[in-house]
Order: structure tokens, then C-alpha cells, then sequence
């Protein structure tokens, strides 16, 4: 079931670009400022206290982790151009490789945290990442297949490519249940905390010309930061 809905919103992000036509730079934008905030409220109002809450005294090496997190979402972004946050690119000519390696790369590393429901000590914590992860993933397959149908791309090509990053998250989920990584969902959770940590700071604090947030983006901000405290605390 969890990897059924890992993919549904990226087949979401797909029904929105052809019937909503949503892959426009300006829905986009605040699609992405509602998930960061959502993605930011969970992460400091649960997934962070829970995780040194359950910690044995390897406080310093959960930090380390969650800094290493954050400096590998700075390289991936390196090679992504920034497509996990809304920076889709004009391309032509063919598959953007370096593009979708990167955004591969952070959708398998992501759900690796999912892999062994056994490994929390609260429950909560796996549901609450496993949202985070299919909301964050709606706008970027938005993005991602909006780009590729503008770069020329036949639509089944660009359906292919859309079909690739969606196969992500289920795998990095499949790899960390049925590896040693099975064992490790503490150290693995702390590297996504500072995965979601980098974009969602990158997202919401993104100005326009002049350093002032849009009055909407404003809007989206705090209605994800308002859906992270329900979730959080009538989930």
C-alpha cells in the first residue's frame, strides 16, 4: 500500500499538468511554498524531537548526519539544477541526464528512511515522513514533466522519464527494507531531516525582486504551516 501511494502523486503531478495545466512557473511556486512549509512544520514540531528523543547519546552523530543530509541535498541540487524546488529549466534537444540523475538521486535517498517501520519508536514518525515525502513529490513531478514536455520531448517520452523518478522513492523504500540499511532507519531518518531541511528552507525563503514574499506565496506558507500543526496534532 505504501508504495502505491508514494506513486500516486506523482500519476496526481501528471493528471495536473494535462487537465489543470498547473506546470505554469507562478502554481508551481506556491505549490512548492505549501509543501515546504508542510515539510518544515513536521520536521521541527516531530521527526526532529523524536528523533534525539530516541537517541542513546549519539546526539553528535545524529547532528552529523542531518548536516551531511543537508550538504548532499547542496550537491544533488548541484546536478539538478534545483528542480526539487520549482527551478524547472528550458531544454531541448532530448532527456535532460544530469537533471534527472540528480532528482532521481534525492527521491531514492528520501524514502530510504521508509524502509523498516520497525526501526521507529513512535510509529507516527514513518507516517508522518511517508506524507511528507508524497506531498513534496506532487509539485516536483508537476515541474518535472511540465519541463519535459516544453523541451520538445514526445509525450511518451516525457511520460517515460516521469515514469522513472516516480519508480524512485518505492525503490529506495524496497532497498532499506531488505538490506542492512534495515538497521540504520535512525541515521537514515537524520540524513532526510537534513534533506527536507535545505529545500524547504530554500522554498519558503525565495523572494522575489526587492527581497518581498508575494502576498499568495505568503497565503500558501502559512496554510501548510497550518496543515503541518493538524497533522502533527490530531493525526
Amino acid at each position: 500500500m505504501d508504495y502505491l501511494l508514494l506513486m500516486s502523486s506523482i500519476a496526481l503531478g501528471a493528471l495536473s499538468v494535462f487537465w489543470l495545466k498547473l506546470d505554469q512557473p507562478r502554481h508551481i511556486k506556491l505549490l512548492n511554498a505549501f509543501t515546504g512549509a508542510f515539510l518544515l512544520s513536521l520536521t521541527f514540531l516531530h521527526l526532529l524531537p523524536e528523533l534525539y528523543e530516541t537517541g542513546h547519546g549519539d546526539f553528535t552523530w545524529i547532528g552529523i548526519l542531518i548536516l551531511a543530509g543537508f550538504y548532499v541535498q547542496v550537491a544533488l541540487e548541484s546536478i539538478s539544477k534545483g528542480i526539487e524546488h520549482g527551478h524547472a529549466h528550458h531544454i531541448h534537444g532530448g532527456l535532460p541526464v544530469g537533471i534527472m540523475a540528480g532528482l532521481c538521486l534525492h527521491a531514492l535517498i528520501e524514502a530510504m528512511a521508509l524502509g523498516n517501520g520497525e526501526g521507529y519508536h513512535d510509529p507516527a514518525s514513518r507516517r508522518l515522513l511517508l506524507w511528507s515525502i508524497v506531498l513534496h513529490n506532487y509539485p516536483v513531478s508537476i515541474a518535472l514533466l511540465g519541463m519535459l514536455l516544453h523541451s520538445g520531448l514526445k509525450k511518451s517520452s516525457a511520460l517515460g522519464g516521469l515514469a522513472l523518478f516516480a519508480a524512485m522513492a518505492p525503490l529506495g523504500m524496497l532497498i532499506s527494507g531488505h538490506t542492512f540499511l534495515a538497521h540504520h532507519s535512525r541515521e537514515l531518518m537524520a540524513v532526510v531531516i537534513g534533506i527536507f531541511m535545505h529545500s524547504a528552507t530554500t522554498i519558503l525563503f525565495e523572494t522575489e525582486e526587492g527581497h518581498r514574499i508575494h502576498i499568495v506565496k505568503l497565503a500558501a506558507i502559512i496554510a501548510g504551516t497550518g496543515l503541518g500543526f493538524l497533522t502533527v496534532f490530531m493525526g
